[in-house]
């Protein structure tokens, strides 16, 4: 009798111990961002605003963690490195063709910090939650002029992230559409061939996971 009784405190301590342990996991990540930029300035010497759009593919990489919750909630805190680039056409009206070339060049890298709310049904997550982007640098080259926006990290672009992901054993597959609610550089750079710029982007992020802890 004293046998059983140990053995079943036993398999109620391994279940507690896996219910702990299933109560927290981490892991890494990566994958692709599709990014459609929005970009819109005055060129120097010109009084005409210019707009324009691009997309170019991108990429990020970081870590994931998640907390389960009650009722199949979560919550998914992540950290990742990402960068993104765009190329814009200039016209001659605006100083194409001359020392600025045919494009405008603009290279982005950030740091973005998602703090994600989901529910988990089955294989299948649903997330949303608000992303705060903090920008290491962007490099904007046009011709033979290249110019750098120095670091802001002591600021963040507030954004937001929404999308659907499944889980296949420690594996994670998410895609999300990511937008901002301010604009990327929302001041433009003295002396420089393009002043009062403004970019504002949206992409799709398509990634893949592996949860370390599960």
């Amino acid at each position: 009798m004293k046998k059983i009784f140990l053995l079943l405190l036993i398999a109620c301590g391994g279940f507690s111990a896996a219910q702990a342990q299933s109560f927290f996991q981490f892991g890494v990540k990566g994958g692709l961002l599709v990014n459609n930029s929005d970009l819109k300035y005055v060129f120097s010497g010109s009084q005409d605003r210019y707009d324009e759009s691009s997309t170019k593919p991108g990429f990020e990489l970081g870590f994931q963690a998640r907390l389960r919750l009650p009722m199949g909630f979560l919550l998914q805190p992540e950290i990742v490195y990402a960068r993104t680039s765009g190329s814009f056409p200039i016209d001659a009206t605006n100083g194409g063709g001359g020392q600025y070339g045919d494009k405008l060049k603009i290279r982005s890298n950030w740091i973005e910090v998602p703090v994600l709310v989901g529910w988990k049904f089955s294989i299948v997550r649903l997330m949303l939650g608000p992303s705060f982007r903090f920008p290491m640098d962007e490099v904007m080259n046009a011709g033979l002029e290249e110019a750098k926006v120095a670091p802001r990290l002591q600021n963040f672009v507030m954004g937001y992230q929404a999308g659907v992901g499944v889980d296949l054993g420690r594996l994670t597959l998410d895609a999300r559409f990511c937008g901002n609610f301010t604009n990327i550089t929302d001041q433009g750079m003295s002396q420089s061939y393009t002043p009062d710029l403004k970019v504002k982007e949206r992409r799709v992020a398509v990634t893949i996971g592996y949860m370390i802890l599960k």
